[in-house]
């Protein structure tokens, strides 16, 4: 996809309903979107939704390209709010039916204390989140549709940081995860954290007043 400022609703929606009826062809053929379609379908039902949100406001919804490591980059003269988009359809695993996402930390030069600790899987860690201002989780059913938003300052990472820490190794891909817990089976890897942040989802949902301009 073609990084440019001035996309056009239209062409989003139309690549919203390309991948739908993408999923609904793969599960004629015994499969479906893999979690790279998806969390690229993720990213273009949160644009469209921080452009409902923000555009009117001046503010120019461009997906990150260039030094930008976050996803969704807000743009309004010379202010620019960096928001990473994770994705998850509903789906069963080992704790149970949950909605799961691995974040990562990533490195960063500017000047300021760095998170070290060791992965299960790629050993010693070194790394911030300061790529972003935001994390915006996106909940999808298992046919991607009825889209929800959870809105969560990077503050809100860096403060509960040793909390959110990938201790699993089936959360290979990050560093760090969150995990709403729809129904639980297996509490091993469910930690209290966990259950408190499942509870209290809906203060994130929909937050849009957290982000900042």
């Amino acid at each position: 996809m073609k990084r440019s400022s001035k996309i056009k609703v239209s062409d989003i929606n139309r690549a919203i309903l390309d991948i739908k009826k993408l999923d609904v062809d793969l599960r004629q053929l015994g499969t479906r979107a893999t979690p790279d379609i998806v969390g690229f379908f993720g990213e273009l039902v949160a644009w469209k939704e921080l452009k409902s949100k923000f555009g009117w406001r001046g503010f120019q919804i461009q997906f990150g390209s260039g030094q930008s490591k976050a996803d969704i980059v807000l743009v309004k003269r010379d202010q620019k709010i960096n928001i990473e988009i994770k994705t998850s359809r509903l789906k069963k695993e080992q704790p149970g039916i949950v909605y799961g996402y691995a974040i990562n930390i990533k490195k960063c030069n500017k000047p300021h204390p760095k998170i070290t600790y060791d992965h299960p899987k790629k050993g010693k860690i070194t790394g911030d989140f300061c790529y972003f201002d935001y994390l915006l989780l996106v909940t999808l059913s298992d046919d991607l549709d009825a889209p929800k938003f959870y809105i969560f300052p990077r503050k809100f990472l860096e403060a509960n940081e040793q909390f959110l820490r990938n201790k699993s190794r089936r959360f290979s891909s990050g560093s760090h995860r969150i995990i709403f817990v729809e129904k639980l089976e297996d509490p091993e890897e469910i930690t209290s954290f966990d259950q408190r942040l499942t509870k209290n989802k809906k203060k994130y949902q929909n937050a849009w007043h957290l982000i900042k301009s």
